[in-house]
């Protein structure tokens, strides 16, 4: 890990604090703490005044997805010193990006028992990227390589943000800004959804960026 990425992720979870914490005051004094203590979901009403508290709570889950895919990665990876050639993966990896539709077994036990949690399979789909990754096997990693990664991961993840911020917007309209609980849902199935299709493009662009497709 490079001294400019570790000052990254210090950077980014510094700001997210200070966002955390004037949220959380906000809260305090001009909400009556909504959000910040224990809430009842069978009678909370959604308000304006509680989407600071909801943009940080998604902020601070798509920190900690991007810190679990950055050292994965980190994890995976061969020394530098002794690396010039991408990983050796088979294409067929890719199969485990069905994976994602177990996701779609959220719907069933949200409305069996209330559990949101199968929705979170959706980022599984992310796994469909290690097709192109295989594709791309045994590739060096010369500068322009370098360069082409770079510009897939940005692009990846500017489409990312993207769609967050719409789905932020999105849960602020229509029903979802009264009910919670089907606001929980669409945030958890949007932001796992999201994750994987960021974890997808990043391997699908550099596939067309190399192959210049």
């Amino acid at each position: 890990m490079s001294r400019k990425q570790i000052k990254r992720i210090i950077a980014a979870g510094t700001v997210l604090i200070v966002l955390m914490c004037a949220a959380v005051a906000y809260s305090l004094l001009f909400n009556e703490g909504r959000m910040v203590y224990l809430t009842d979901l069978s009678t909370y009403q959604f308000s304006v005044r509680d989407l600071p508290m909801l943009i940080v709570g998604v902020l601070l889950l798509v920190y900690i997805v991007c810190l679990s895919v950055f050292f994965t990665r980190l994890a995976l990876q061969s020394p530098p010193a002794a690396r010039t050639y991408t990983r050796r993966l088979p294409p067929a990896l890719g199969l485990a990006g069905f994976a994602g539709f177990a996701g779609f077994l959220g719907f069933w036990t949200y409305s069996q028992d209330g559990v949101i949690f199968p929705f979170i399979f959706f980022a599984c789909f992310g796994f469909f990227g290690f097709f192109y990754e295989g594709k791309l096997s045994h590739t060096l990693e010369d500068e322009m390589f370098a360069q082409n990664r770079q510009r897939a991961e940005l692009a990846a993840l500017r489409t990312g943000f993207v769609l967050l911020a719409l789905m932020v917007c999105l849960a602020d309209t229509g029903m979802l800004s009264h009910d919670l609980e089907w606001c929980a849902v669409f945030m958890t199935a949007g932001c796992s959804l999201i994750c994987g299709l960021v974890a997808f493009l990043s391997q699908y662009l550099l596939y067309r960026y190399e192959k210049q497709e």
